[in-house]
């Protein structure tokens, strides 16, 4: 079987014929994500879009995607890869198909997202792939959809599948339907869904085919290349404007999946060079808990999410983008390197988005310190990814085995600050942007639950002169069924998104069930109770990471999702806008208070004294920072949210212009700094975070000498500091 290579020279290239090439392979993947669309049943697809299609050329570059999950970018790539690798040139027909969903040999997120690589095929020459993924909700072992929280290692978690052969000529073998049906909790939506994917593979496949015969092999294949050298000078003149040095961050994993809060420290360097990122991960020795993150984890969640959120946000993605990417994950054997049997079937969402939060974070230093005020512009609060994630199993009333997996807490958290707006409310998983959670409606007529409540959290967003979005909290319990088993996950219960710039971090995640409740007696009685203190019942807070969780008729599961980080002092945001985040429930008084420094009256409905916050701001600041000269009201009418500027060498505060040393000098020795229990701060504001009591978790604010002005925000945990450079 032959591999069809590209010879592009002494090409002249047509601009219009460039994108309508380009737009021609995006719009094949956005086709067959209307074949999985139409034809699964899985409301994980069919509502949450859980899923993604992407197109390679023969030598397993990518070429089109439609980007629902931004992480199957790097998954999907590495399985093609290595189907690639494994079977050419003499184990490969026309039609074949290949499912992968093995972290360690194919790169799946995790073992719950199931990929399908097919090649394409024109006279026995391969000129090209075509990869769908979805998550299915269910892929056997003691993962209820592809999540074990207490698993201890891989072979306890789920089927894995390295990339075999499931079916030649398009068809799926009936003895492997036969095996995988007898070790699958519920095998007819299983084989449904992969039937789909195989669908979509087949549409995507029949559209490239069409375009080689439009244009020509010669001909497309010099347009392809074409494209992903411009994708890849768009990026590298992009990341030119960064500073050139060496940026630092760090961050730990939580997990107390075994009785005892843990926590695992991972940090990671990013340097600029010559066009291209290099990012240096490490982490602690891997675990025996599901938090180990494989490769597609590190390359897909922690650098080519936040890279195409920030940087690479309007430049068209393909292999283009890869190439201004090195990424070194250091020794093997752990949690960003981990190997076979560590358990990872929640790599994604665990080490992987704090992975992702730490080159979010080193972006925004980067990004602030840039001369091209395009780049400065991209700074922001942190994007938790960190939500409330739960799967249920069950029988129904009619006795049919069933799954439940909402999406609905685990994606509907809110965005971090940016430094034009507030962060967007339910912004979601940033690797999963494209990924939505089902009305009401749609989940009450598939599933055997009641939605009580939705609405947003007060005060998940992290306060700033720029607010974090705000997350979800919901309340369901069952009904048409009398018990359900589960698994519940969250990510960030006592480490919230950090803020940048000033801006304090976002609300945690927490989730409880409300046992033996009276939910039914007030349904009854005509009422649909709205809020946790409308029920009776015994509250049980439950840890962040646990399996065999019952659910009983009458119990009520009710979560709260985190929030994004704010950007900027709260101190400088705008009376009026804390007036009206007021009134639309979004911060509460004390919040408005004891974080932004707000004097509150009532006349008729919640109002903010201005002139009164302003005085009061600039009295508590100057108890902090007696020597202060410059009036925070003054300063604010020059801020943009940036809190530092470099220029020739030298920092100075961005709100006052005060010098703070050389670039070689650490500026924050200059400042002010406070230090404070975050636990204490977010209770006496109702914002949602778990204390943690042995190792208290700390939050660093460095004011500037002059204006008071907050500089930056530091998440610490005591004895468990991580020594870093300054940047």
């Amino acid at each position: 079987m032959s591999i069809h290579k590209s010879n592009t020279n002494n090409f002249k290239i047509d601009p219009i014929t460039a994108e309508v090439i380009r737009s021609g392979f995006e719009n094949i993947a956005d086709e067959m994500s209307v074949v999985l669309l139409r034809t699964s049943g899985s409301p994980v697809l069919t509502e949450a879009k859980d899923f993604s299609a992407v197109v390679f050329d023969a030598s397993g570059r990518q070429i089109g995607a439609a980007g629902y999950v931004l992480a199957h970018l790097a998954s999907s790539r590495i399985a093609v890869k290595e189907i690639i690798k494994k079977r050419l040139p003499d184990d490969l027909e026309k039609g074949d198909i290949f499912i992968c969903n093995d972290p360690y040999t194919v790169g799946a997120l995790h073992q719950g997202d199931v990929g399908i690589v097919m090649p394409i095929h024109e006279n026995k020459e391969v000129i090209g792939w075509t990869f769908t993924n979805a998550h299915l909700i269910d892929v056997g072992g003691s993962s209820i959809s592809g999540i074990a929280p207490e698993a201890h290692d891989c072979f306890e978690e789920a089927i894995r599948f390295p990339g075999v052969r499931i079916g030649t000529s398009g068809i799926l073998d009936k003895e492997w339907i036969e095996f995988v049906s007898a070790n699958v909790r519920v095998p007819a939506s299983f084989v449904n869904d992969v039937r789909s994917l195989i669908a979509a593979c087949h549409a995507g496949s029949k559209r490239v085919i069409e375009m080689f015969e439009e244009y020509g092999q010669k001909e497309l294949l010099k347009y392809i290349d074409h494209n992903i050298r411009l994708s890849k000078s768009a990026l590298s003149e992009r990341i030119e404007k960064l500073p050139k040095r060496t940026f630092h961050s760090y961050d730990w994993v939580e997990y107390d999946g075994r009785g005892t809060p843990e926590l695992y420290d991972v940090s990671c360097e990013m340097t600029p060079s010559r066009g291209k990122l290099i990012f240096k991960f490490s982490g602690a020795e891997q675990v025996t808990a599901f938090i180990n993150a494989g490769p597609s984890a590190v390359a897909g969640v922690g650098v080519i999410t936040p890279l195409l959120c920030m940087l690479a946000y309007d430049i068209p993605f393909n292999e283009g983008i890869w190439e201004c990417v090195e990424i070194d994950v250091g020794k093997s054997g752990t949690l960003v390197n981990p190997r076979v049997p560590a358990p990872v079937t929640n790599a994604h969402m665990e080490t992987g988005v704090r992975l992702g939060r730490m080159v979010a974070e080193i972006f925004s230093k980067s990004c602030l310190l840039s001369n091209s005020d395009e780049v400065s512009s991209r700074i922001a609060g942190q994007a938790p990814s960190a939500g409330c994630g739960a799967a249920w199993f069950g029988t129904r009333s009619d006795g049919t085995l069933t799954i439940f997996f909402p999406l609905d807490n685990l994606v509907a958290i809110g965005g971090g600050a940016q430094s034009t707006s507030d962060g967007q409310d339910l912004y979601g998983y940033q690797l999963t942007l494209g990924v939505s959670f089902p009305d009401v409606e749609v989940h009450e007529l598939a599933d055997p639950f009641l939605i009580l409540w939705r609405r947003f959290r007060i005060n998940s967003g992290g306060a700033g002169f720029m607010r974090g979005g705000l997350g979800l909290d919901q309340a369901y319990t069952m009904h048409g069924s009398e018990k359900f088993i589960g698994s519940v996950f969250m990510a960030a219960t006592e480490l919230p998104a950090r803020g940048f710039g000033g801006g304090l971090p976002g609300g945690a995640s927490r989730t409880a069930i409300i046992r033996k409740s009276n939910v039914w007696e007030i349904i009854a009685a005509g009422s649909l109770p709205h809020t946790p203190e409308s029920i009776e019942g015994r509250v049980e807070v439950l840890p962040g990471k646990v399996s065999n969780v019952s659910l009983h008729t009458g119990d009520v599961y009710w979560a709260s999702s985190s929030g994004g980080g704010g950007l900027g002092d709260p101190f400088l945001r705008d009376p009026e806008l804390i007036e009206r985040d007021l009134r639309d429930n979004k911060i509460s008084v004390s919040a408005a208070h004891n974080l932004y420094g707000a004097i509150i009256y009532e006349n008729g409905e919640l109002c903010v004294n201005f002139e009164e916050t302003w005085k009061n701001r600039e009295a508590q600041r100057k108890s902090l920072v007696p020597d202060k000269t410059l009036a925070l009201r003054e300063v604010v009418k020059h801020y943009v949210g940036k809190s530092l500027v470099l220029e020739k060498g030298k920092y100075f505060c961005g709100m006052c212009k005060t010098p703070l040393g050389s670039k070689e000098k650490d500026w924050r020795l200059v400042t002010k700094k406070i230090t404070t229990p975050l636990a204490k701060m977010f209770q006496e504001s109702d914002t949602e975070i778990r204390e943690r009591v042995t190792e208290p978790v700390m939050l660093h604010s460095h004011f500037c000498p002059q204006c008071g002005g907050c500089l930056t925000t530091e998440i610490k945990v005591t004895g468990r500091e991580i020594s870093l450079p300054v940047d």
